[in-house]
């Protein structure tokens, strides 16, 4: 009997994002569960599309269902949690199915379809276009794929020709869906009669050829060899393993390999180390909330270097002990390698590794042997919080105060907000680690919404680095235009005689900020961004840094063809260069986006940094934070008040925390630490709270500020942006639905604030012009549910008019 499914389209826009009921076939019913894929008729043409089953019924109020065409996997890609999560994420975050389940599965696991035309034997009158197209598939011995044969026969009207051939009889169209990444499979060799009959070959004149008879001797001592291996190791071509084949010596397979992304690694196991009291206690409240077995959240606020990361390890034993699973999230991936390492030498093979640079292949493996339950353990950046592990008993999230945790794009959703989602449906512990806690985090710790664990020490008496700022307004009166300050050069030059290394942060990757001309003001812009472009001076270009448009350095000004046209501003390349002028002789190496593209770029100058004597490491923000270097004892801010000056009510917290974690990475080592701050802010709040390892001074002033100006945690701002290539065309949208939010919210009793519309920030982007407008409201349902008429009320009306809206509550970035 026919059932009826629930079914979920993929690439759908919201306007036909919905629960679709289908006939499931007898012929393909087949223990077919919720999280399968289907291909199914969609629309008036039946044009097949690929979709997930989401449900199963007995029966549908709705007449006339269409049957569904095939199955795509024999088990579930989903499991009822992750789909109860995408229903969740449809809705928080106004995307689409097809947009939530793009964030849990991994890319290589999408399907591409083939269509195949087959000549049926029929003979009917036709046409020469189509005797062009049938002789064309009796070439090809009566079947070939449409596009090689469209290729081959090279006919205008191709796909009208097909359609009257196939009306005709005379051809058959079928289509098939493959998986754009696959399972790795080995070739193999293996004996094909028993041993005993190899040996009576061998030891008689049977075979002639030496290479044969290698070949019969290793596959004696082994079940099976790779066709690669035999070859090398038997000296042998591949036609000898050929002829031994075609006298049934010796039979070809195939076995699948997992690509691993550990194989490049020796990592030592290591053994729980003993505790610090304070990280007893920590370890002591989780453990407790763990045996709960209910929905619990902990925020674990530690210093730098208390110790955090061996908590995680012991709590997550006690996890597995239990039966149990854990998700373990960090930052940045520049971090992933380092707390993989970390994690392996204490789980081994239990542990599974998410994030960005793998290849399509190492995800799609790392993913099917965390959904097969071979993993216990999953450590990644933000994507890793989707792993299908069955049972969790624990998600951390390492460095919780990160924005890297929220996604810039569609869906724009908060790693934490999934985090706590999973938690609750797991019945599972949340832990919340940080030096640096969001004002959010450290706000519903004091309230009754999440458990609180201070550690407030080092680990093995270790002390926190002492601090000192530089005024770099004194330093321009005595005459150093240097970006280094004398005080701070004196310390490199010291640490370098001592055989000790240094940190230089400056959060500004490239040579120069920006190339102006001196005659007449013009300052380079990208032609398709309003946006200033950054000089590299290895490529000897300018490069826009969000659209990634490059253009040869000018000789002279484009507008006023004077040639006193210079570099203002620095980057972490100039930085580089300018170290070798003031301290010939020392070694560099620099880590930001340029130096880190490749794959496994992070690991390999980190490791070059720590293993070959390194002197200096500088780079940009993703230096700053959870890296262990026992030799760095000194570090150096080199524009401690860029970040204070960007059009973001988050500007202070995200200075005072990127301060203090790059500060914690010094002195993790036997010998104490130094932290130099060079800023032409001394007295701001955020930067000499950081100066103290402050946080809860900090925290005092910051809470106030945003409870005055009613900025989150006591109310919510939400983001809508309108882009498109007409400028005239967005600001008049904007204007729209500026008007149309207006009227919708006249109508509610809550407090609400709106700005605009106005142009964003970043007024163009890719070619694209940006307005911007904010809301300020308490009352996150109702906000929510506006936004949503908002979001969709637009699509309906203006998808085709050349301007696109998103809408982000709570973002990370204003700009």
């Amino acid at each position: 009997m026919d059932k009826v499914v629930s079914v979920a389209i993929i690439n759908s826009t919201r306007s036909f994002d919905r629960e679709y009921h289908y006939l499931l076939p007898e012929r393909l019913n087949n223990n077919v569960q919720p999280g399968v894929r289907v291909v199914i008729p969609f629309g008036r043409g039946n044009t097949s599309r690929e979709g997930y089953i989401l449900k199963l019924h007995s029966k549908s109020d709705a007449s006339g269902l269409k049957e569904i065409k095939s199955i795509l996997d024999d088990r579930p890609v989903l499991d009822n949690d992750l789909i109860k999560l995408a229903q969740w994420m449809r809705i928080r975050y106004i995307c689409t199915y097809s947009d939530a389940f793009k964030c849990m599965l991994p890319a290589g696991l999408n399907v591409k379809s083939i269509k195949y035309i087959r000549f049926t034997g029929q003979n009917v009158n036709i046409t020469e276009k189509e005797k062009t197209v049938i002789d064309a598939l009796k070439e090809h011995e009566g079947e070939c794929e449409y596009k090689q044969l469209r290729e081959a026969v090279s006919l205008d009207g191709f796909s009208r020709v097909i359609n009257n051939l196939k009306r005709k009889g005379m051809i058959d169209i079928t289509e098939e869906y493959v998986p754009k990444v696959r399972e790795k499979k080995l070739r193999t060799v293996f004996l094909s009669m028993a041993e005993d009959e190899v040996r009576d070959i061998l030891e008689g004149d049977v075979l002639k050829s030496i290479q044969q008879i290698r070949v019969l001797e290793i596959l004696l001592e082994n079940e099976f060899v790779a066709v690669s291996d035999l070859i090398r190791f038997a000296n042998v071509s591949y036609n000898a393993l050929n002829t031994l084949h075609k006298r049934n010596f010796i039979s070809f397979g195939e076995i699948e390999v997992k690509r691993n992304p550990f194989t490049t690694r020796n990592v030592e196991r290591t053994m729980p180390l003993t505790l610090t009291l304070q990280q007893q206690k920590a370890l002591s409240v989780m453990k407790g909330k763990l045996e709960n077995k209910n929905y619990e959240k902990i925020l674990l606020h530690g210093v730098t270097g208390s110790g955090k990361t061996e908590v995680y390890m012991q709590l997550i034993n006690d996890v597995i002990a239990m039966g149990r699973e854990a998700i373990v999230l960090v930052p940045e991936i520049s971090l992933t390698p380092q707390m993989v390492k970390r994690f392996r030498g204490r789980f081994g093979d239990d542990v599974a590794v998410m994030h960005s640079r793998l290849s399509l292949g190492e995800k799609y493996d790392q993913w099917r042997l965390v959904r097969e339950g071979k993993i216990k353990v999953v450590v990644g950046a933000r994507s890793a919080i989707f792993a299908p592990l069955k049972n969790l008993g624990a998600i951390i999230i390492d460095e919780e105060h990160e924005n890297s945790y929220k996604s810039e794009i569609t869906p724009k959703y908060d790693a934490r907000d999934i985090a706590r989602i999973r938690c609750i449906q797991n019945k599972c512990l949340m832990v919340l680690g940080s030096a640096t806690p969001s004002i959010e985090s450290y706000f519903e710790a004091c309230g009754d919404k999440a458990e609180y664990c201070s550690m407030t020490e080092r680990a093995n008496n270790l002390i926190l680095p002492k601090t000192g700022i530089v005024d770099m307004r004194s330093e321009l009166e005595s005459g150093n235009r240097s970006i280094f300050s004398k005080k701070l050069i004196d310390e490199i030059k010291s640490n370098i005689e001592k055989g000790q290394q240094t940190l230089l942060l400056l959060n500004r990757r490239g040579h120069s900020s920006f190339v102006m001309c001196r005659g007449c003001g013009y300052a380079v812009k990208c032609t398709s961004c309003n946006i200033t472009m950054t000089y590299h001076s290895l490529d000897k270009r300018l490069i826009c840094h969000y659209c990634g448009y490059t253009l040869r350095l000018p000789q002279v000004c484009p507008k006023c063809k004077s040639r006193h046209i210079r570099f203002f501003g620095i980057g972490t390349q100039k930085v580089e260069e300018q170290l070798y002028k003031e301290i010939p002789g020392c070694s560099v190496v620099r880590m930001d986006m340029d130096t880190t593209k490749g794959k496994n770029s992070h690991e390999k100058l980190l490791d070059k940094f720590q293993n070959d004597g390194i002197d200096i490491l500088v780079g940009t923000q993703m230096i700053a934070k959870g890296h262990d270097f026992p030799n760095v004892t000194l570090v150096g801010v080199l524009a401690a008040d860029a970040t204070l000056n960007i059009d973001d009510f988050r500007a202070s917290e995200k200075t005072f925390q990127l301060l203090t974690q790059v500060a914690g990475r010094a002195g993790r080592g036997n010998i104490p630490g130094r932290v130099i701050i060079q800023t032409y802010n001394i007295d701001d709040y955020s930067i000499t709270a950081a100066c103290r390892h402050d946080y809860k001074s900090f925290y005092r002033h910051e809470i106030l500020v945003r409870k005055n100006l009613n900025y989150p945690p006591f109310a919510n701002i939400a983001v809508i942006i309108l882009r498109g290539k007409d400028d005239k065309n967005v600001r008049e949208k904007a204007q729209k639905v500026f008007d149309r939010l207006k009227d919708d919210l006249r109508g509610y009793k809550f407090k609400f604030y709106i700005n605009g519309p106005k142009r964003a920030p970043l007024s163009r982007i890719k070619k694209n012009y940006r307005w911007r407008i904010v809301l300020k409201c308490t009352g996150f349902q109702k906000t929510l549910e506006i936004l949503t008429k908002l979001n969709d009320g637009f699509d309906r009306k203006y998808s085709r008019s050349g301007v696109e809206l998103s809408v982000d509550i709570n973002p990370l970035n204003m700009v």
